[in-house]
């Protein structure tokens, strides 16, 4: 099978996060487009619910934004990838 390495990275960044700052990825989703290397962290303050599978309604493909890559980010804060 074809391994996703930023898929296992950014899980890994996930897990990091949750166990040493658990409230900082609490109203965090982390989303991406699904051509790499588009992708962006978004943060909400509310709540969520888990959903799995291969294609969920929450994921809206059809409304196909302009993404961002890491060279496009600029500013404060932390970059984990």
């Amino acid at each position: 099978p074809k391994v996703n390495s930023l898929w296992n990275i950014m899980k890994a960044s996930y897990r990091v996060l949750n166990q040493t700052y658990p409230n900082l990825t609490k109203h965090c989703w982390l989303c991406f487009d699904p051509k790499p290397p588009y992708y962006e962290a978004i943060g909400i303050d509310g709540s969520f619910r888990i959903v799995d599978g291969s294609n969920p309604p929450q994921c809206r493909w059809e409304e196909n934004k302009q993404g961002i890559s890491l060279q496009h980010v600029t500013g404060k804060g932390t970059c984990i990838g």
